[in-house]
């Protein structure tokens, strides 16, 4: 077939194209022109004689090959092109306009490849629109489904721009007329089926709106997975937080690394301190009522170990802290600290402040490896003397109406230092514009007591039997005199 059309376009259309040769009595391949579609759209002609295809001759490519004997010396041969491609380019076009303004594809001519509006080529199924296509874009109707027989990437997004911005770029638009809170704005899902034939949807990633208002606009972001043979939350992003299992599902959350580096690394950031400190909260009882458990089955580890990097020496470093924010639990019924193992608690850190271990030891490190510039401690008589043994209560005791409030014995830290025995005493600290109480919690002002003058009462007891070592070196003395004089 050579014409598609009502009236042939002399200049746009391709016409018959005949090659000729001569034989030579040796020669039985001969080039053509241009490559036949077969054998059966060439004509061949030899001395005026139509040759039979494939029998007489074959084709591969521009190769035409006489079968048989070669063509006798000064024999015409014509070869001679039935139909071939419509060459594209210069004055070889297919003009359907006006002509035509569709390419029907079905005997009822309800599927076809057409033109009907300008600069657009539309695609119809069933008399349907399926798709069309601008200069700019591909418009699909409802349901595009694309299918593979294979596990080849299905659909590739290819950007070949070499500026910085980004690209290739998916957007998934939701053209609402009535825009409303809760609208779902998008979805992908990942579908297969189970082993009863059954399409399950295993994930699903799920885009919504929780505030449509101009201005105040705010979106939420939910991850789904099958658990137990229900789609669960697993994860979800809105305007006020970042929530794991929402849903409160038996979901265990592990982070593993066989690596080295930090297992699992959080930083917080407040803009209104000097330095890069915020804070990271845990507020979620497990099953045994504790809010924040680590446990390690590790030995010869810590189970934890907090570092405070901060390598400014004007600032002060801090470590933990256990604050009993909602009740001045002044008790030994409550605890800061406890410590225990298999067999029973070694030590406790009560609220009111007493530290009680199991052995009534409190050791220190004394070895004499970790000293130097070791000598006899000076005298401490005087200093013992001048010390003042006082009877008191505590004033907040006092305070919450306990008429049985302890006495207690003990030094008063003013009263040492007007002795001059200042190395006795820790000085009072005030609060600063970096603390966490000023900057954050406002829970005090710069320059408000953070901590009272205490005493170093372990230097104390080491001067008291200082001194009780000198008391016993008189009495020994005297003891030798008195025994000399009844003996004399």
């Amino acid at each position: 077939m050579s014409y598609i059309g009502q009236q042939l376009p002399a200049d746009v259309f391709s016409g018959y194209v005949t090659d000729s040769f001569t034989g030579d009595g040796s020669a039985t391949t001969f080039t053509l022109s241009k490559a036949p579609f077969s054998e059966d759209t060439l004509i061949v002609v030899i001395n005026n004689v139509i040759q039979k295809p494939t029998t007489n001759f074959t084709v591969s490519g521009t190769t035409l090959t006489i079968v048989g004997t070669a063509v006798a010396s000064g024999d015409v041969i014509y070869a001679i092109h039935m139909g071939g491609p419509l060459p594209i380019g210069g004055a070889a076009e297919l003009d359907l306009n006006g002509a035509s303004d569709k390419l029907i594809l079905d005997a009822d001519a309800d599927t076809t490849i057409s033109a009907d509006t300008d600069d657009q080529i539309d695609f119809k199924a069933g008399g349907t629109d399926i798709m069309s296509l601008t200069a700019t874009t591909a418009t699909f109707n409802d349901g595009v489904e694309i299918t593979t027989a294979d596990n080849t990437d299905t659909l590739t997004l290819t950007s070949t721009d070499a500026d910085a911005n980004s690209g290739p770029n998916l957007k998934l638009t939701r053209n609402s007329s009535s825009p409303a809170d809760g609208d779902v704005t998008g979805e992908i899902s990942f579908v297969a089926e189970n082993d009863n034939d059954e399409a399950i949807t295993y994930s699903q990633i799920s885009s919504r709106i929780d505030d449509a208002s101009d201005g105040t606009e705010d979106g939420r972001l939910f991850f789904f997975t099958q658990v137990g043979g229900s789609s669960t939350e697993r994860l979800r992003f809105n305007g006020t937080e970042t929530a794991f299992n929402e849903g409160g599902a038996d979901i265990d959350f592990r982070i593993e690394n066989d690596a080295g580096g930090n297992l699992f690394n959080l930083q917080a950031y407040n803009s209104t301190l000097s330095h890069t400190g915020g804070c990271i909260g845990f507020n979620s009882a497990n099953s045994d009522g504790n809010f924040f458990e680590i446990n390690s089955s590790q030995g010869n580890v810590y189970t934890a170990n907090f570092i405070n990097s901060e390598n400014d020496a004007s600032k002060y470093l801090y470590g933990l802290k256990i604050f009993f924010s909602a009740q001045n639990k002044d008790d030994q019924n409550s605890f800061f600290l406890v410590c225990q193992d298999a067999g029973t608690v070694r030590l406790k850190v009560t609220s009111d402040g007493d530290v009680l271990n199991h052995d009534n030891a409190y050791g220190a490190i004394s070895d004499e490896r970790v000293k130097e510039q070791v000598t006899d401690a000076s005298s401490q008589w005087d200093d013992v003397k001048a010390m003042k043994i006082r009877k008191y209560k505590m004033k907040e005791d006092v305070a919450k109406g306990d008429s049985d409030a302890n006495w207690r014995l003990g030094v008063i830290a003013q009263e040492l230092e007007a002795s001059n025995m200042n190395g006795l005493v820790v000085d009072e600290t005030k609060y600063t514009e970096d603390d966490q109480e000023v900057a954050i919690n406002k829970t005090a002002n710069a320059g408000d007591i953070k901590s009272y003058k205490s005493v170093k009462y372990s230097i104390l007891y080491m001067k008291a039997i200082k001194a009780l070592q000198e008391a016993m070196a008189k009495i020994e003395t005297l003891e030798t005199k008195v025994k000399a004089l009844e003996d004399a």
